[in-house]
C-alpha cells in the first residue's frame, strides 16, 4: 500500500506515480486522520510512505500517522520525500519509526519537486517547474523499480551531531514558528470556501466571508498557493511572490 500526506501536491503526484508503476492503490493518510478512527491495516504486503520533507524531516503528519496506525509486524516499509532542497535526517527518523512499529525499514530516497514554500522562498516560474517536474518523473520510474524489485533504497548514514542538531531545530521551528497569525486574506477574496477544502489538517474555517486559522497549522502552503484569486498572503513574506498551483497545473500564476 502506498500512503502520502499533500498539501499543494507534490507528494501526491510522487505517490500517484509510484502507484501507478508498481501496481498499488496511492492513499491519502487524511482519509483516516479527519475521522481519527485509528485504522489496523492487515496487508502482509510492502508499505510506501511519501510526504514532503519539512525541516529536513518527514513532516510530522505523517510520521504521527505512521506511529499510530497499526501495521502488522516485519512488513517492508519504504519512506520518499519530496524536497526542494535535501531530506536531511530523513532516513534516521524512518528508521527509528519503523523499529518502533516493528516493520522492516527499506531505506529512504527523496525526489526534487519544485519549491512550494512560499512564505519564506521564492517560488519559481512555469519553465523552472516544468523542468524540475520532468526530471522528477525519471526519478519515480527509477525508485519504483527499486521498490517493486524489493530492493533496499541507499541513503547516507546520519551522524549523532547531525541528528541531534536538526531534531533540536526542527522541534523549535514546529514550536515556535509554524503559527498561523500571519496568515491573511486580502479584499480580493470571494469566500469561496477553497482554502478549507485543500487544507489537509481541516485548519481552516469561513467566518463572515473570509478564512479563519486554527492553531494546527503544519505550514503546508495549500491555502495560500491553491487560492484561485490569489487573494491570501504570509504577512510579507508572500507578498509579490508567483503561486505555485501544483504539478498537475505544472505552472505558477504570474504576480
Amino acid at each position: 500500500m502506498i500512503f502520502y500526506f499533500s498539501g499543494t501536491g507534490n507528494s501526491r503526484f510522487v505517490a500517484k506515480g509510484i502507484a501507478r508503476t508498481i501496481g498499488q492503490e496511492a492513499v491519502d493518510i487524511t482519509t483516516y486522520t479527519r475521522t481519527m478512527e485509528r485504522p489496523d491495516f492487515t496487508d502482509t504486503g510492502v508499505y510506501v510512505f511519501v510526504c514532503p520533507s519539512y525541516m529536513s524531516a518527514p513532516a510530522r503528519a505523517m510520521t504521527d500517522f505512521v506511529e499510530w496506525a497499526g501495521f502488522p509486524q516485519g512488513v517492508k516499509a519504504y519512506f520518499i520525500v519530496t524536497c526542494a532542497a535535501s531530506m536531511g535526517i530523513t532516513p534516521r527518523v524512518s528508521s527509528e519509526i519503523c523499529d518502533k512499529k516493528g516493520m522492516k525499514f527499506m531505506g529512504a530516497e527523496q525526489i526534487e519537486m519544485p519549491q512550494n514554500y512560499i512564505a519564506h522562498f521564492t517560488t519559481k516560474q512555469v519553465e523552472e517547474n516544468i523542468d524540475i517536474i520532468e526530471k522528477a518523473e525519471n526519478e519515480i520510474e527509477r525508485i519504483s523499480g527499486l521498490i517493486r524489485n524489493g530492493e533496499v533504497l541507499e541513503c547516507k548514514k546520519i551522524g549523532a551531531v547531525e541528528y541531534s542538531v536538526t531534531k533540536w531545530v526542527r522541534d523549535v521551528y514546529y514550536k515556535d514558528f509554524m503559527k498561523t497569525k500571519k496568515f491573511k486574506a486580502t479584499d480580493k477574496c470571494i469566500a469561496c470556501g477553497k482554502c478549507t477544502k485543500v487544507c489537509p489538517l481541516s485548519n481552516i474555517t469561513i467566518e463572515n466571508k473570509r478564512p479563519v486559522w486554527g492553531d494546527k497549522c503544519t505550514h503546508c502552503m495549500a491555502c495560500i498557493n491553491q487560492c484561485p484569486v490569489d487573494a491570501i498572503e504570509y504577512g510579507k513574506g508572500s507578498v509579490g511572490k508567483p503561486r505555485y498551483k501544483g504539478p498537475e497545473a505544472g505552472k505558477t500564476s504570474e504576480k
